[in-house]
């Protein structure tokens, strides 16, 4: 596995969601496709930061933007901080990191559901600040 990724998530009071988000993240950052976690809080009350301190998160304050500015990985893995990874998500990852395609909209049982996610290099994701931001990215860059 030589690319890696940086996964992030905005927060605001997701400590449950976020717990459940990271936990389905262990395995695929135990093979080294996992760089580093980056949670960006827009200021939670709840155990949110607690959640993400102890998982080994780095944290940001602010929105999509503070994160994707603080990643090391060269990609970017922006997730909505609750579970919905489908299994096989890792070699989906690591398929469009070879192809070099530069957009990947991931996760989630259909392409629109919620839980989407979005894998884009990081100097796409520098502008958005929200992940709604960075699907509209995503869905122009491929045309849908």
């Amino acid at each position: 596995m030589a690319a890696m990724i940086t996964v992030v998530f905005a927060t605001l009071n997701d400590a449950e969601g976020l717990a459940q988000a990271m936990a389905e993240l262990v395995p695929a950052a135990v093979d080294g496709l996992v760089r580093e976690v980056v949670v960006a809080d827009a200021g939670s009350t709840d155990a949110t930061l607690e959640v993400a301190d102890e998982a080994g998160a780095t944290i940001v304050s602010g929105g999509l933007r503070s994160a994707v500015a603080v990643a090391r990985a060269d990609w970017i893995l922006a997730l909505p901080p609750r579970p919905g990874l489908v299994p096989g998500w890792e070699r989906a990852v690591e398929r469009a990191l070879q192809s070099r395609v530069g957009v990947r909209l991931v996760a989630g049982p259909w392409p629109w559901s919620p839980g989407l996610g979005v894998l884009v290099p990081k100097r796409l994701a520098a502008g958005a600040d929200t992940l709604a931001a960075l699907r509209r990215v995503a869905r122009a860059r491929l045309r849908i």
